[in-house]
């Protein structure tokens, strides 16, 4: 595990994912009450695995709420081809961000923001302020985060197996800078957030652009240079490659009502012990005492 002071988490990935990992191969827990837990659990998991591995100093989950976005002012299509998420996952969530008012880990959310940007704008004041940040998710959305200071980990199996992005293992693996991931989705657009891009460019000729001319823009504005069908391409749909890396850019500005030092480390163990008897989660209890008595 990164050694980093600062974790934060993108709580939708990962509440998706734990929930899936179990729902798979068909085990919906639900508690004596008839509120399903399996994504909570999963979530619980990883998250509690996470902190004991890196011992953090502070903690936080970032939240998506809504897919009426700032984003979608820009382009009503944006996520427009996303399925919608399982009946027994939806009320997870709501259960999920109780669970962790009931630990005192602190939490955000923002109907005009993505948790992508609540994260980006917290790990880019965390690392500003001298912390070395680990944001933990599924989403390589984030890669455009990475920097000294903040490390992106994408999980693949759960905390178990991760790829950690520094500066230098971005560049290794991807050939480019954390910047130049936005202006990847600007050329070639993501599929899974319905970004256009321009139409025929994938990511091998989109890589091959950026390492000539650097950014979207640096290509628009030297688009005479190219010859035959790419020049007709990049004049042709200069717009939509503009739009589409204003869509994948993660905004640092976003209000936060938590300060640095309100996202220091603390469980509360009562709370968090009535809250886990209440979903028959009692197992979390020990796991916590332990990172309480350690931390």
């Amino acid at each position: 595990m990164n050694q980093s002071n600062f974790l934060i988490v993108d709580g939708s990935s990962m509440l998706v994912r734990a929930y899936f990992a179990s729902a798979f191969s068909g085990r919906i827990m639900r508690s004596s009450s008839g509120v399903y837990t399996n994504g909570v659990f999963g979530f619980l998991n990883m998250m509690l695995r996470a902190v004991e591995q890196m011992r953090p100093s502070h903690l936080f989950v970032a939240w998506d709420v809504s897919r009426d976005t700032f984003r979608r002012e820009l382009y009503p299509a944006y996520k427009g081809t996303r399925g919608e998420l399982p009946d027994e996952l939806h009320p997870q969530f709501d259960t999920m961000k109780d669970v962790l008012d009931a630990l005192g880990v602190p939490q955000h959310f923002d109907q005009r923001f993505e948790a992508d940007d609540i994260i980006g704008t917290l790990a880019h004041q965390a690392a500003d302020d001298g912390h070395q940040v680990l944001v933990l998710t599924g989403d390589r959305d984030a890669l455009q985060l990475v920097r000294d200071g903040v490390t992106v980990a994408i999980m693949k199996k759960g905390i178990t197996e991760m790829d950690y992005y520094t500066p230098a293992f971005l560049m290794e693996t991807w050939g480019l800078t954390a910047d130049q991931i936005i202006d990847l989705k600007g050329l070639m657009g993501d599929t899974s957030d319905n970004i256009p891009g321009v139409p025929g460019i994938g990511e091998k000729t989109a890589k091959k652009l950026l390492l000539e001319y650097g950014t979207v823009e640096n290509l628009i504005e030297n688009r005479h240079l190219l010859k035959g069908k790419m020049k007709e391409k990049i004049e042709e749909h200069q717009e939509i490659a503009l739009l589409s890396k204003k869509l994948a850019t993660i905004v640092i500005d976003v209000p936060l009502v938590h300060t640095l030092d309100a996202c220091k480390l603390s469980f509360q163990m009562e709370t968090a012990k009535e809250k886990l008897s209440e979903l028959d989660l009692n197992r979390f209890v020990s796991h916590l005492e332990r990172l309480v008595q350690v931390g």
